[in-house]
């Protein structure tokens, strides 16, 4: 392997301007790679042939919200009415019908995916909404006061329906970069070096410690830092689903499970979206699933059993680096 010649697109989806794309990921890099001598621009320094590229996961579920909410139908039922809620770099819609639950649409889209669209081929951008979201979007509906995309707009928001890409604050390209970049500083508490997972992200100031995601993300990244080795993102940047755990649950005719889930953006190696829905022919709805002898009553009991990850390059390095003091906690 060499030097990247440009940053894919998201799971490599067609794109009229992957260049533009490539420049936009590259912008993002940019304040930190000079900042932090160990998170390095692919498109800039060479990744070694043999650089490792370890796998990170995470629970889809928020756990934060897990915490605050001990009663599983509690924190299923919050989860579901607002994607503000949904902090682990992964959100989900539900549909009914009848009151009973016939498809639930997850999502790891980038939002700064979307607002290049806007910027580059706007009407691409309003075909994905009409084929994923409504046939009946408008350019105008996705337009900011200010003229730019509106990430969170009237198709895009936590109401029942499909939604486009992620909305929460914490649930983006920046976020995900800012993280691996500030995580590759190893950290001293009284001398000691801090090494638990929770216990770096406070001391670090790395994001949330009760996530699933931030304190698996800035371990990883901490732990090949310490070694004096170089991290970044592998190619193609982005944050991908895997399919759901389906064991356990119990369908009315005997059907598997897992040939429910619909990948409808990326592909099995690299999932962006994908639903959960039972085919008419079938006829029943997912709403008649039971999963552990309860019926799946919310999205919430399918995040519970999905995986969302990331993938970096590690590179040998010489680095020698000094454990600074706790930012924080």
């Amino acid at each position: 392997m060499a030097i990247l010649k440009r940053f894919s697109t998201p799971a490599r989806v067609a794109d009229r301007h992957p260049g533009a794309w490539g420049e936009a990921v590259a912008a993002r890099f940019e304040p930190y790679v000079g900042q932090f001598p160990q998170f390095y621009d692919p498109t800039a320094t060479n990744t070694p042939a043999d650089a490792a590229k370890p796998m990170v996961s995470w629970g889809a579920f928020p756990a934060v919200l897990r915490a605050a909410e001990p009663a599983p139908v509690a924190r299923w039922s919050r989860a579901d009415r607002d994607r503000g809620l949904q902090d682990e770099y992964c959100e989900w819609t539900v549909e009914r019908r009848k009151g009973k639950i016939v498809r639930v649409t997850f999502s790891t889209e980038l939002p700064e995916y979307w607002e290049h669209l806007f910027e580059t081929d706007p009407n691409r951008l309003l075909a994905l909404y009409r084929r994923l979201v409504d046939p009946r979007v408008q350019l105008a509906d996705l337009r900011g006061p200010g003229g730019g995309y509106r990430r969170e707009n009237k198709w895009n928001t936590s109401r029942p329906g499909r939604l486009a890409h992620m909305i929460q604050g914490s649930n983006n390209l920046g976020a995900a970069v800012d993280l691996v970049a500030r995580a590759t500083i190893p950290r001293k508490r009284n001398g000691q070096p801090v090494i638990h997972q929770q216990e770096l992200v406070r001391c670090g100031a790395l994001g949330e410690p009760l996530r699933n995601s931030d304190p698996q993300i800035a371990a990883a990244v901490n732990e090949a830092a310490r070694a004096g080795d170089e991290i970044t993102f592998a190619d193609p940047i982005g944050l991908y689903l895997g399919r759901p755990l389906t064991a356990g649950m119990v369908t009315p005719d005997g059907a598997d499970a897992a040939d429910f889930w619909k990948i409808e953006r990326g592909d099995a190696q690299h999932t962006l979206r994908a639903r959960f829905e039972v085919p008419p022919k079938r006829r029943y709805e997912v709403g008649d699933i039971e999963v552990e002898g309860r019926p799946i009553e919310f999205g919430g009991q399918l995040a519970d059993r999905v995986q969302v990850w990331v993938s970096a390059w590690i590179k040998d390095g010489n680095h020698k680096p000094q454990p600074r003091p706790c930012e924080a906690g």
